[in-house]
């Protein structure tokens, strides 16, 4: 499990980068099947809202994917202010930086299903999370 900074595409995929010797980045190479969670950390109660992700990941290869791949990411660092649009720019022109004998590698999460928190409910006084599928139209 790793907590990443991401970006998605209209189809719902998403992007990341990664050191490829990570232990997440190693098992994605052994087995591409992963599930991804999307939270709010700080919120408690009947605010916590999330998403839930079967997927399959993969380390990007080709050249025209890993170059869409940064233009997202650049395009989401500067609408969250993570970085300024000049460190932006330069991210983008790096393609080197992912590629090679670099350590650093691009990853693309190909989601198959969503699933959104149901209600609680109580068994023997016990809280009981559940799950509703969401149906995503791509």
């Amino acid at each position: 499990m790793a907590h990443l900074y991401y970006t998605y595409d209209k189809n719902y995929n998403f992007y990341w980068y990664s050191p490829k010797d990570t232990v997440h980045s190693q098992k994605i190479n052994k087995n591409p099947r992963v599930a991804l969670a999307i939270f709010d950390s700080t919120a408690v109660g009947d605010d916590v809202d999330a998403l839930y992700i079967k997927a399959k990941a993969y380390e990007i290869k080709n050249k025209l994917e890993l170059i869409k791949g940064l233009v997202l990411y650049t395009a989401k660092m500067i609408k969250t202010k993570f970085a300024n649009k000049a460190l932006a720019e330069r991210f983008i022109k790096e393609c080197k930086d992912f590629e090679g004998l670099s350590k650093l590698r691009m990853y693309k999460a190909v989601p198959e299903r969503f699933w959104k928190p149901a209600p609680t409910k109580m068994f023997n006084d016990k809280f009981v999370d559940s799950r509703i599928e969401v149906i995503v139209k791509k």
